[in-house]
């Protein structure tokens, strides 16, 4: 069974619309959150991101220089795999978050945006002022249909 990565640091997350992000950059970093395993590593190629996000490898290439610029993933990328910063990053538990990040072997390296006070999102941002949720059911299991559909074959 694969852990789910279904922890995150609120708090660094508050801090994310200082960050500025262009909409491709948000996009891309909304794949690799999702995708991510415990701990921050995403196994996944540019060419993918671009066939998933419907752009060009181009806008896919400069959305990830922004990512690395701002430190939100690390400027040394392998071929098919990212990592997102481990304040950023997604992790079992509280104390899976802690003991990784309280490692002498985890990399922390320095976030390029300021993470003071809390700046509302621009208001060219597409999504303000929509109704917009990327996690419409709040992380919570669809309900049940109350009642069955009718089936028939055809013929």
């Amino acid at each position: 069974m694969t852990a789910v990565a279904a922890f995150h640091n609120p708090e660094i997350w508050e801090q994310l619309p200082n960050a500025k992000l262009t909409g491709s950059a948000r996009d891309v970093l909304d794949i690799l959150t999702a995708r991510q395993e415990p701990g921050g590593l995403v196994r996944i190629q540019q060419k993918e991101l671009a066939h998933r996000l419907g752009m060009s490898q181009a806008a896919i290439s400069r959305a990830m220089g922004q990512l690395k610029d701002l430190g939100i993933i690390h400027p040394r990328t392998k071929q098919g795999q990212v990592l997102i910063h481990p304040l950023l990053a997604g992790y079992e538990s509280l104390h899976h978050m802690v003991n990784h990040i309280e490692d002498p072997g985890t990399h922390l390296w320095p976030l390029n945006f300021p993470t003071g006070d809390i700046r509302p999102p621009r208001r060219s941002d597409a999504r303000t002022g929509t109704d917009f949720d990327p996690d419409p059911d709040g992380g919570e299991d669809a309900p049940l249909p109350r009642a069955r559909p009718t089936f028939r074959l055809a013929g």
